[in-house]
């Protein structure tokens, strides 16, 4: 009898102390209303708090390592339309006005993004493009009109993006510089050219298309300064102010990686 109570009372015991260390191995999740078991046992290590959905907080579906990093060089092409409406003002009949320019531009890019360990995106871009913009300025003096030109426009800008894996909004800032032309239509008078040096700033969004292939669309306010116009305009001087807002698109390729 007396070993059959010391037998009883030891697996009493065990049966006691059995449950506790199962627990502490896997957490039994209990469904409700509002709260489902996971489609397969989470795997629990030692030490790592278990995440419980409910009602209001979900587990992430994607990890939250970064996919897409900018770092590289690049080369590219890019296209678009350029306005803009600038003012004028003829020294020999003591005139002045408002004129407009519009037309459209291709050009080619050239590159470079650095990317920290966070979202932050630094580069330098700059690019050479054709264009045909041009306006008509009014004054008697250069009858019937006198016509500016830019027959190319080149940029140098630093940009500055916060990425969003596959996606940079951006600002740039820098450098632009046009070749400028401007005579009286259909005059032989001959032509007045001046390279024009000036400021550029704008905004824009490049997104990845696929591997190293990504695209973009910018706006940018390009402010090309003064332009004098002599016996191109009739004897003149003319003074021709000269800016621009240009809208593009872009293709560019990574052609380095880090």
């Amino acid at each position: 009898m007396k070993k059959f109570l010391m037998g009883s009372a030891a697996l009493v015991a065990v049966a006691a102390a059995g449950p506790a260390p199962a627990a502490e191995v896997e957490p039994v999740v209990t469904p409700s209303l509002f709260t489902a078991p996971p489609a397969f046992p989470p795997a629990r290590v030692y030490g790592e708090p278990v995440v419980t959905p409910d009602l209001f907080t979900a587990p992430p579906a994607f990890s939250a390592a970064r996919v897409y990093n900018w770092t590289g060089a690049y080369v590219g092409i890019n296209g678009g339309a350029a306005w803009g409406r600038s003012d004028w003002t003829s020294v020999p009949d003591l005139t002045s006005g408002i004129y407009n320019v519009s037309g459209g531009l291709l050009g080619g890019t050239f590159g470079y993004n650095l990317q920290t360990d966070g979202p932050f995106v630094f580069g330098a871009e700059t690019d050479l493009a054709w264009t045909n913009i041009r306006g008509t300025i009014p004054p008697m003096s250069c009858a019937p009109n006198c016509e500016i030109r830019s027959d190319w426009l080149a940029t140098a800008r630093l940009r500055f993006g916060y990425a969003f894996d596959g996606v940079l909004p951006y600002v740039t800032a820098g450098a632009s510089i046009s070749r400028l032309v401007a005579n009286i239509a259909a005059a032989p008078f001959g032509t007045d050219r001046a390279n024009n040096l000036g400021w550029t700033l704008g905004l824009g969004v490049e997104f990845v298309i696929s591997g190293p292939w990504t695209a973009k669309v910018e706006y940018l306010h390009a402010d090309l300064n003064g332009f004098s116009c002599n016996v191109a305009c009739g004897g003149g001087p003319i003074s021709i102010n000269v800016s621009e807002n240009i809208v593009r698109a872009g293709l560019n390729y990574r052609i380095w990686q880090r």
